[in-house]
């Protein structure tokens, strides 16, 4: 058994290590954009999943309506998706939303407060597209590579810092 000053040096440091910050020196994370598993679909470019959720794509391939669901504002895959797709302020996006809408110019991106909600929506709608966290990935959904490339790798573009 330790005695009780040998055990106080040992208790301080793991008290040390558990109550300092995170290192500042973030890691790069994924997030992931995902189809219905039924969508034959495998690869996506950066082209086609802006035209998509801008609303200029309307339909797969297969003449599938392809139905963009989105997180709601403040949302990393949102900041993802604004900043690493859309090339928008969140402002410019609603903004530009607002006058397709009042134009009869195709549908809104579907908004959404969780992975979770955006996951089950896409396993739910055969058209359905999504980007989540590959942190949040479970079955019923499909993982796309973008631009031939897919979470994880090096070169795969939907990246964001783990520290906001």
């Amino acid at each position: 058994m330790l005695s009780c000053h040998k055990a106080l040096p040992i208790v301080a440091a793991i008290l040390l290590i558990t109550l300092l910050p995170a290192p500042l020196s973030a890691r790069d994370t994924s997030v992931a954009v995902i189809v219905n598993p039924g969508n034959s679909i495998e690869s996506i470019s950066m082209a086609d999943l802006r035209n998509i959720f801008m609303g200029t794509q309307q339909f797969w391939k297969d003449g599938t309506h392809i139905v963009p669901i989105v997180r709601a504002p403040s949302a990393r895959e949102r900041d993802v998706l604004l900043r690493r797709v859309v090339h928008m302020t969140d402002l410019q996006y609603q903004l530009y939303w607002k006058k397709r809408r009042q134009a009869h110019k195709g549908r809104e991106p579907v908004a959404v407060v969780s992975n979770g909600m955006q996951m089950q929506s896409v396993s739910l709608e055969s058209g359905g597209i999504a980007l989540v966290a590959t942190s949040d990935l479970h079955g019923g959904v499909k993982v796309l590579k973008v631009g031939g490339h897919l979470p994880g790798s090096a070169a795969y573009p939907l990246k964001t810092s783990a520290v906001r």
